[in-house]
């Protein structure tokens, strides 16, 4: 068997035809479709039967609870017969030359992963972004979409990458051999597992072309909930930086992690219900605190952070929760923290101040603060 392509379903009957539709059609044949069901309440299970009453390629794996999409991906693996691993989302759809492009590419370059392109399409009015910034390797050096790569060549815009497992093919004995897994018990656990394969990975090459079409404006998808599940984005970086630690890089990657992290989490505070914005700001305060005192020491290393990231562990250390409210809306009238990039400047803060003066040793967590 060439390649095994891995399907978590939960309750999704809603799109489920439109995604296996596009897998079962390819191009390609010697191919095996691994559905994993976490635990399905609706009418899932009884849609996958008939599509596999009627398709040999599919096996279907059932859960009797729900451990996320991350665990069942695993469980996938672990029962792939194929040479190479593919990914599919329930609510997704593919071309039907994806996986034999695929297959061709990573095997023609003998590469660990492929990536491919792919696009967002609008949930209501069907529309398709084709130009997605994300999507099309908008970080990605030029000269790096005709040949392989490894990590240390992007190793400035590495977490700029596309962190999805499913714009990628991947060797399966390098999964296995390298360990490379999805943490369980949470979500946005593909970050963990995609910055993971891309580090462990000996050669990467790119596809440049769109083969994937990603489903958006939908109520259920974890990204569009908007609720207590954009808590888990903190805990995720707790996962990257025990993973590179195992693999001796963490203090070589630390910064651009940091920049990553500081960025990406406001990102997700900004969207988040205002029901919940308040706990999910004392959780990144928290955190934050947590850098300045045992990890990262940014006042004594000022040229290593960019100064968008200081400013945004600035404005969050500097300010209780009703301020930085404030400030928020202020900076979306003025755009001032657009205006804030990349020079090699510190931006001075009060916690900052008041931290030099004690050089670190004092630093307490307030319970107010926290």
């Amino acid at each position: 068997m060439k390649v095994s392509v891995i399907i978590p379903t939960y309750n999704s009957e809603e799109y489920l035809d439109e995604c296996l539709e596009s897998v079962i059609n390819q191009t390609f044949d010697d191919y095996e479709i691994i559905i994993v069901d976490n635990n399905s309440q609706d009418n899932t299970i009884k849609k996958i039967n008939d599509y596999k009453n009627n398709c040999s390629k599919i096996n279907l794996i059932r859960l009797d609870f729900n451990y996320k999409q991350g665990i069942a991906r695993n469980i996938g693996v672990q029962n792939a017969v194929g040479d190479y691993i593919m990914f599919v989302d329930s609510d997704d759809k593919v071309k039907n030359d994806f996986i034999e492009k695929m297959y061709k590419k990573i095997t023609s370059d003998e590469a660990d992963i492929t990536i491919c392109k792919w696009a967002p399409f609008d949930n209501k009015t069907g529309k398709i972004n084709y130009k997605h910034e994300y999507a099309n390797f908008y970080r990605l050096p030029e000269k790096f979409r005709n040949k392989g790569f490894n990590w240390r060549d992007i190793k400035n815009e590495l977490y700029s990458q596309s962190n999805v497992p499913w714009d990628k093919i991947y060797k399966r004995k390098f999964l296995v051999n390298k360990s490379v897994e999805f943490p369980g018990g949470f979500f946005f656990e593909d970050n963990v597992f995609s910055y993971d394969a891309l580090i462990k990975a000996d050669k990467v090459t790119i596809l440049d072309e769109c083969l994937i079409f990603y489903r958006t404006n939908r109520k259920q998808a974890v990204t569009a909930r908007c609720d207590e599940t954009f808590f888990d984005y903190l805990k995720i970086f707790l996962k990257i930086r025990e993973n590179l630690e195992k693999m001796g890089l963490y203090e070589e990657m630390k910064y651009h992690l940091l920049s990553y992290k500081v960025r990406s989490v406001i990102w997700w505070w900004k969207k988040i219900k205002f029901k919940y914005k308040k706990q999910f700001f004392e959780m990144i305060k928290k955190d934050f605190l947590e850098m300045y005192k045992t990890e990262l020491k940014l006042i004594k290393d000022k040229r290593s952070v960019w100064t968008k990231t200081l400013f945004l562990v600035n404005r969050v250390l500097d300010n209780d929760f009703k301020t930085y409210m404030f400030f928020l809306y202020w900076d979306r009238i003025f755009r001032i923290e657009y205006g804030i990039d990349n020079h090699m400047i510190m931006i001075l803060s009060n916690f900052e101040l008041w931290y030099s003066n004690y050089d670190g040793k004092k630093l307490k967590i307030s319970k107010k603060s926290v």
